[in-house]
């Protein structure tokens, strides 16, 4: 659910009148992103999940755990899952799309990443290729096409930024809802659903600090909804992570130095623009509880930490090469680092 803060994303951008000209979705990302793509508004998408229960799309595979065990490929029918997606999802075809729409799976057999809708991967049902994209490691049953089985695209690739790239993108606007310790611990619990979903979500967090090191650069504006705290299958308030989507984009898109003159000044009320400027993360480690570990300059692409002496020191205050990807504090033993201007 915490997905549901992309529909609040675009919502944002329809309000300062910034347009896109291509879809690129990672997982859920890719359910939201066919929407808008099929020319669905935002009005239709806010109906559309209104309603949605959890129970509609998760029923356990009781069978196949009578019949397999422990051998059973998923927890869940992936077919009630894609039920539901021929419901929602626009009745078109890649070709026939508003806007060109691209989402990712990766082949479990080589472990390879494919991306439905380019050059030759197009000719796909735009479901299975929306359900392959957000196909969770055995959460769902694999997507199966031409003897290969297919997965989530987040498990090698959660912020396909060098895929945009490759498109000849003026100007990104990248959504990352990884989960950030910086804001609030995740409410791990020891079961084995848990264990799963938490191990996927640790690995997110790790290959989207690879990318926003690698891709990141005065082209990409990164938007980090406040969403870590919900429950992935938190379905009580969806109208709440639309709204957490929104603000925060609406902060990003009007501060951000590539996207704030795109916006008029008078366009929304009650709004300066541009904002307090975000091009700046602040940095700051408490002394009392730095033990020296020296993790925080081992993940820190962009040296913002001294850390040879007794305790580490910051060596840039107002760090304007910060990827925002929350590497040092999520690694600090002791939550010694605090990170402001998010």
């Amino acid at each position: 659910m915490r997905g549901m803060a992309h529909i609040g994303v675009l919502k944002a951008m329809e309000q300062l009148g910034i347009r896109y000209d291509a879809v690129v979705g990672t997982s859920i990302g890719a359910l939201v992103g066919a929407m808008a793509a099929g020319g669905y508004s935002v009005k239709k998408m806010e109906e559309l999940i209104s309603v949605l229960r959890k129970e509609d799309y998760f029923r356990l595979n009781f069978v196949k755990f009578l019949l397999k065990g422990t051998a059973a490929s998923s927890v869940y029918r992936g077919e009630t899952f894609r039920e539901r997606l021929r419901e929602i999802l626009p009745p078109v075809r890649f070709d026939e799309m508003k806007l060109p729409f691209y989402c990712n799976a990766v082949r479990l057999e080589n472990g390879g990443l494919v991306f439905w809708g380019t050059p030759g991967m197009g000719e796909i049902p735009l479901v299975d290729a929306v359900y392959s994209s957000c196909c969770l490691p055995g959460i769902f049953e694999p997507y199966q096409r031409d003897g290969f089985h297919y997965m989530d695209g987040g498990i090698v690739d959660a912020l396909p930024l060098r895929f945009a790239k490759q498109l000849g993108a003026d100007l990104i606007i990248a959504v990352d809802l990884t989960v950030k310790a910086t804001f609030k611990a995740p409410n791990y619990k020891d079961r084995v659903v848990s264990t799963l979903y938490r191990s996927f979500e640790i690995a997110e967090e790790v290959i989207v600090e690879q990318a926003l090191h690698m891709h990141a650069d005065q082209s990409t504006v990164l938007v980090q909804p406040k969403v870590g705290h919900l429950a992935r299958f938190d379905f009580e308030d969806v109208t709440e992570v639309v709204r957490l989507g929104e603000s925060e984009t609406l902060r990003v898109l009007l501060s951000h130095s590539a996207t704030r003159n795109l916006v008029s000044p008078d366009l929304l009320d009650g709004y300066a623009c541009p904002v307090v400027p975000r091009d700046y993360v602040s940095i700051r480690v408490d002394p009392q509880a730095c033990i020296g570990c020296g993790n925080c300059q081992m993940v820190c692409e962009t040296e913002a930490f001294w850390a040879h002496g007794e305790k580490a020191e910051v060596r840039k205050i107002a760090n304007y090469e910060c990827t925002r990807d929350h590497a040092c504090a999520r690694n600090c033993p002791t939550d010694a680092i605090h990170l402001g201007n998010l």
